[in-house]
């Protein structure tokens, strides 16, 4: 029988994620500890659905990869686009990350999300 999951904690269920050491632009930018417990994860990295739990961390993002839709939970996002303005997403605020973004992603404090991403 195939069952709903529940997500309501997803600090919880991102907990039960293995810890990994995030990869970074570059080798002088500190890597932060992530999790990330993923629903729907296709061989094919074209889809993947969960929840992601992760350190304060700043890095630079260069067409980025994949459309993401996220919904904060805990924590704050800042995305910094290069003409230096700035938008910030915080708890119960959703933002999709369109495929192609380049700026950098800032977040001072450990943020909870839910995540559905597409390539």
């Amino acid at each position: 029988m195939i069952r709903a999951v529940d997500l309501t904690d997803a600090g919880a269920h991102a907990q039960m994620a293995h810890s990994r050491q995030m990869v970074m632009s570059a080798p002088h930018v500190a890597s932060p500890k992530e999790l990330e417990n993923l629903i729907i994860d296709r061989a094919s990295e074209e889809v993947r659905v969960g929840t992601w739990k992760c350190e304060p961390y700043t890095d630079d993002i260069v067409d980025y990869e994949y459309d993401e839709f996220m919904y904060i939970v805990a924590g704050t996002v800042e995305l910094i686009y290069p003409d230096g303005t700035m938008d910030t997403f915080g708890p119960g605020q959703a933002f999709l990350l369109p495929k192609g973004f380049s700026g950098t992603w800032r977040q001072p404090d450990t943020v909870i999300k839910f995540m559905t991403m597409v390539r």
